[in-house]
């Protein structure tokens, strides 16, 4: 009796995976189109179920998949600027604008790097508004040492991040931080043709010896 039932079980698991062979490959036969995968038993692993991105968001009620940042947010590494880009935002960049970054060899040389690269065209190595690019303008950028040499570095740093005149912004080529290290380099060709204060150590010496020779 226990022969016979274990006989029967097998005989029915036996059907039953001879009957799903012949579905599965049913199922494999017969496309209609040459470049259909088939019947998808899993469509979750095809198909992605996460809203990609400037597709429809049925989430919301106007199903737009691109959202406005959340208010009072920024991105990460943005540092937001205050002063708007008209004369009043100029001005006043110009008074209360003052350098985050501290003086120091390293960064003055990589502010010539910045300027080698994205202002010397116009401004000339100099800063004298000789550049190769200036034959070409309406009119020469200012010297540096000249009709701009007293221009606050708030200025200096607004100008480069929405533009003035004839020069464009540079906000899109340069972060802030770059920005300000180009600030103090366009502050050193400022002084350029400055001449170099007296060592007053040196003069204290040469007039002792010539008192002692007198003597």
């Amino acid at each position: 009796m226990i022969i016979k039932s274990t006989n029967m079980i097998r005989k029915y698991f036996s059907g039953v995976f001879v009957l799903g062979s012949f579905v599965l490959i049913l199922s494999a036969c017969g496309k209609k189109d040459s470049n259909s995968p088939g019947v998808e038993f899993m469509p979750d692993m095809y198909r992605s179920p996460s809203v990609e991105v400037y597709n429809i968001n049925p989430m919301y009620a106007d199903s737009m998949g691109s959202r406005l940042p959340v208010a009072g947010t920024i991105p990460r590494g943005f540092m937001p600027y205050p002063y708007s880009n008209d004369t009043a935002g100029y001005a006043t960049a110009g008074r209360e604008l003052k350098n985050p970054i501290a003086l120091t060899s390293e960064v003055l040389k990589e502010g010539e790097e910045l300027y080698g690269k994205f202002c010397v065209n116009c401004h000339g190595a100099s800063g004298g508004g000789d550049g190769l690019v200036s034959t070409k303008l309406p009119g020469a950028p200012p010297a540096y040492s000249g009709a701009l040499k007293n221009l606050p570095e708030g200025k200096i740093f607004h100008t480069m991040t929405f533009g003035k005149g004839l020069m464009g912004s540079h906000a899109s080529q340069l972060t802030q931080e770059e920005r300000w290290k180009l600030v103090h380099y366009v502050q050193k060709l400022q002084h350029i043709n400055d001449a170099p204060a007296a060592d007053s150590t040196k003069t204290a010496m040469a007039k002792s010896a010539e008192e002692n020779k007198k003597k």
